[in-house]
């Protein structure tokens, strides 16, 4: 009782109202017992002390009627039972009774001043001279009565100082330990979860090593046992991470259906690490923000309790959404990586494998028709020119992540590029009769633009390629459509990341034809966008006419 009475003072002033009923309650046990002890004695001595009870009995009736209406106050407690104690041996006292009565007045004269805030000296003053007349009262000799009078106001007044610097270092203790915690940019809650343990331990009797897989199988209990858990205060800074604007809303018991399925297994690890008596505990806790997304709140808490089962702790708050965000990212970037790995094996296996199985044949056969061998070797050229585009796209990209690629601007027509690329890939292009004008472009880059349009077309579009040409100010654009059934709405952003793959079953895309193809027309101050036209997907390169005032040669480190 005296840790938590001394806890008590530490605490703010909120809790103030717990120290009342701390001293309501020893007063109550006390008076209760000093009734008794009267009444024993008079009962073995068979003098009969029923009176002598009645002043000890009086003041128990008082702090208990207290204790069950629930407005234990101490100051009034004392303030009654030191009326009570006085008026009894003033009328029922004698010399048998003195010392009891006189220690009992010094006791509850100092723990009253514990409640005194204002003009202290005062009351101090006061109730010190009180002490040192109420003796004369009693009906004993003048001097007697004065040497108890100065017995009992200087051992009042020796109480009082000593209780008052207790008094004094713990509130200072406890305004430090506010400031601390109140005005400290570490989000804290400082909580009571002693109900909560009694009611577990209450519930739950095996093994500890075990507290964790009954919690999981009785759901009810862990419930039931946070609604016991009280929070007892919370800074500004954990308001802010939990966006509560109102302390009062988190302050108090939990209310069972606060539990969910997201926080279940935090309130299991909370309840688990008190029963088995750990220090410390850490879990993130996922929770849904005003604006309906999932944040992570990683919630490390602290035993801080002045007594054992106590059940107090200090919980640190940290918002680590971001880590989590961070972390899914790289996780997702790992299994982009996988994906690309897998997708580069095999978009470079299949015409690798032609390329080795044509060259054996020829290899074997060197008697073979020289029309066959021909076409062979036109078969592992094609092949052969496929694995260099593939790995021309791979080291573009790469040198784009790290800002080395450079392009040398020259007049370019891009129908006939276009030309060129689709005949170099056997693709059908149906070409507009107008040419558009030259345009300032790296013939290499272009070409290569080109190349993974008409590509993406052939793998994803429909049957039919057609291009259209025409100028914008200062620049000329070339679209390449198709009949296909284009990009579902919902994916249009993402074409032109990189690893991006179509939807339509085609396997084996490494996925970074359109983003090079995008980075590279922006290099060349161009620019690639898509659209859904009608029927058609629509690519659209735009590039800067000649005519234009061309800028100096760029690099991907100079692009803003």
């Amino acid at each position: 009782m005296a840790l938590r009475a001394t806890h008590s003072l530490l605490a703010s002033q909120d809790e103030m109202a717990n120290l009342h009923r701390i001293v309501v309650r020893i007063g109550a046990v006390a008076s209760w017992f000093a009734a008794g002890v009267y009444l024993a004695i008079g009962i073995v001595s068979g003098e009969g002390r029923l009176i002598e009870a009645t002043g000890p009995l009086l003041a128990a009736v008082l702090m208990t009627t207290q204790i069950m209406l629930r407005r234990e106050d101490g100051g009034i407690a004392l303030l009654g039972s030191g009326l009570i104690v006085a008026l009894w041996y003033t009328i029922f006292g004698n010399e048998t009774t003195i010392v009891p009565a006189a220690v009992s007045l010094v006791v509850i004269a100092a723990l009253g001043m514990v409640f005194v805030d204002r003009h202290r000296h005062i009351v101090s003053a006061s109730l010190a001279i009180a002490l040192g007349l109420i003796p004369v009262l009693w009906q004993q000799m003048i001097g007697s009565g004065l040497v108890i009078g100065l017995i009992m106001a200087g051992t009042f007044l020796m109480t009082d100082f000593i209780l008052n610097a207790v008094k004094n270092g713990a509130q200072a203790l406890n305004r430090r330990y506010e400031v601390l915690f109140r005005d400290s940019p570490t989000a804290a809650l400082e909580e009571d979860w002693s109900e909560a343990i009694a009611y577990v331990k209450s519930e739950y009797t095996g093994k500890r090593t075990r507290i964790r897989e009954f919690l999981h199988a009785y759901p009810a209990v862990v419930r039931n046992a946070v609604a016991r858990a009280k929070v007892i205060r919370v800074n500004d800074a954990a308001l802010e991470i939990l966006e509560i604007d109102d302390a009062a809303k988190l302050l108090g018991y939990r209310k069972p259906d606060f539990i969910s399925e997201e926080n279940f297994e935090t309130f299991v690890s909370a309840l688990a690490s008190l029963y088995e008596g750990k220090r410390q505990w850490e879990q993130e806790v996922p929770m849904t923000s005003k604006m309906g997304k999932t944040k992570w709140i990683h919630a490390r808490a602290v035993d801080s309790s002045v007594a054992p089962d106590s059940g107090a702790m200090v919980v640190a708050l940290a918002d680590v959404t971001h880590i989590r965000e961070k972390n899914n990212a790289m996780e997702g970037l790992v299994r982009a990586k996988d994906d690309f790995i897998a997708s580069v094996s095999h978009e470079i296996r299949t015409p690798l494998t032609a390329v080795i199985g044509l060259t054996s044949e020829l290899s074997e056969n060197p008697n073979m028709d020289p029309k066959e061998r021909a076409e062979l070797t036109e078969l592992v050229a094609d092949q052969a020119a496929e694995i260099g585009n593939i790995v021309d796209d791979l080291l573009v990209a790469a040198r784009l992540d790290r800002g080395t690629v450079s392009v040398e601007k020259g007049s370019v027509e891009l129908s006939l590029e276009l030309q060129a690329t689709a005949e170099s890939l056997g693709v059908r292009v149906d070409l507009p009769a107008f040419r558009a004008p030259q345009v300032a472009a790296d013939p290499r880059r272009v070409r290569q633009i080109f190349r993974n349009l008409l590509t993406n077309a052939v793998r994803y579009g429909g049957p039919r390629v057609r291009a259209l040409t025409g100028t914008a100010g200062s620049l000329a654009w070339i679209e390449i459509r198709d009949n296909g059934d284009g990009v579902p709405p919902e994916q249009a952003a993402q074409i032109f990341e990189p690893y991006s793959t179509g939807t339509n079953g085609v396997q084996g895309s490494v996925g970074l034809g359109l983003a090079v193809a995008r980075q590279l027309a922006e290099l060349m101050d161009g620019s690639l966008s898509y659209e859904r036209n009608g029927s058609e997907s629509v690519f659209k390169l735009a590039l800067p006419l000649t005519e234009s005032p061309a800028r100096p040669l760029a690099s991907q480190a100079l692009r803003p």
